[in-house]
């Protein structure tokens, strides 16, 4: 990904909107944009060059601006030796794509991240589960369930391996989109398009155009064939299911990983039945390479994977 769509994908273009900066300073950003956009990151040129590209007729204010914008750390500013003749400098200029180094006219308490336009909120304020910063956890138990903000992450990341600053901003976005939206509606979006999210502060930004493309799909989707589908899945899934069978004595399997084994082949509802198995991994060490090869597989029951039980019956 290039550092430019990076750029956009953090919401820059929104924190650019807070900026509170002048005219002309928000003329120089928006023109140094386009030419990073079209790959060119730097700009040899001089002051009164500078003020024809953009129409200004003040040399002076473009100095002033460009200074301005480089002791906010919004572009990188060089100036070149002054010419023997007439005094001119030769200037080399970009914008900073890096927002994190932006100082802003901002209060303190205010980041990047209230550039973003929320539709609404459920509550008023957001709740931050702390976890482990680890993507997954072979000894989670039904007792023991995911933050939903987690079960974001494990879906977004399935299969890749972000870096500790790629995860920390994903754990982030991760924790508003929950406060935003149900979890629910959230991991059927990431399911439903898959790599076309780069980002998860993408999709929480521009939650409403993903919304409408999501129902502009599945209008097109042939219920007979999605039916047809799923049987087809939950075919494979026992087939899988019975392979393991075959082989239970050179892989070991105790007579409950047996017994499990038994009731996700012979269920009606197969990858629903393995969502419940999921949730109890641990106790089944020897079924770890499965339920990791088929956890894409598995239908989730319940948005947080608790067993419902029902209160014991107190006698009168």
């Amino acid at each position: 990904m290039s550092s430019f769509q990076s750029f956009v994908n953090d919401s820059g273009l929104k924190v650019l909107s807070m900026a509170r900066l002048t005219s002309c300073e928000y003329s120089l950003m928006l023109y140094l944009l386009n030419c990073a956009a079209s790959g060119l990151d730097e700009l040899i040129t001089t002051n009164i060059e500078v003020a024809g590209l953009i129409g200004s007729t003040s040399e002076h204010e473009i100095k002033t601006s460009l200074e301005s914008l480089n002791e906010r750390n919004l572009i990188h500013l060089r100036h070149g030796e002054p010419h023997p003749h007439n005094g001119k400098q030769s200037l080399r200029i970009g914008i900073n794509k890096d927002i994190s180094t932006w100082h802003l006219d901002f209060d303190d308490d205010v980041t990047s991240h209230d550039a973003i336009i929320f539709p609404f909120r459920r509550e008023n304020s957001l709740h931050v589960v702390e976890g482990h910063p680890e993507l997954s956890n072979d000894r989670l138990t039904i007792s023991k369930a995911a933050p939903t903000w987690k079960r974001i992450l494990n879906t977004f990341f399935h299969e890749q391996n972000p870096t500790d600053d790629e995860y920390e901003k994903a754990k982030r976005d991760a924790q508003i989109l929950i406060d935003t939206h149900h979890v629910d509606e959230v991991l059927l979006i990431l399911r439903h398009f898959g790599e076309r999210i780069p980002t998860l502060s993408l999709l929480a930004s521009s939650w409403e155009h993903y919304l409408d493309i999501f129902e502009a799909e599945i209008q097109k989707v042939d219920l007979m064939d999605a039916r047809q589908k799923h049987q087809e899945q939950d075919n494979r899934l026992r087939q899988l299911v019975d392979e393991l069978l075959t082989r239970k004595e050179d892989m070991s399997l105790t007579p409950e990983e047996i017994t499990v084994l038994k009731i996700l082949s012979s269920h009606r509802h197969p990858r629903r039945q393995l969502f419940w198995a999921y949730q109890t991994r641990g106790r089944y060490p020897n079924l770890k390479m499965f339920f990791n090869q088929n956890v894409k597989a598995m239908l989730p029951v319940t948005s947080a994977g608790n067993v419902v039980k029902k209160k014991p019956r107190q006698d009168s």
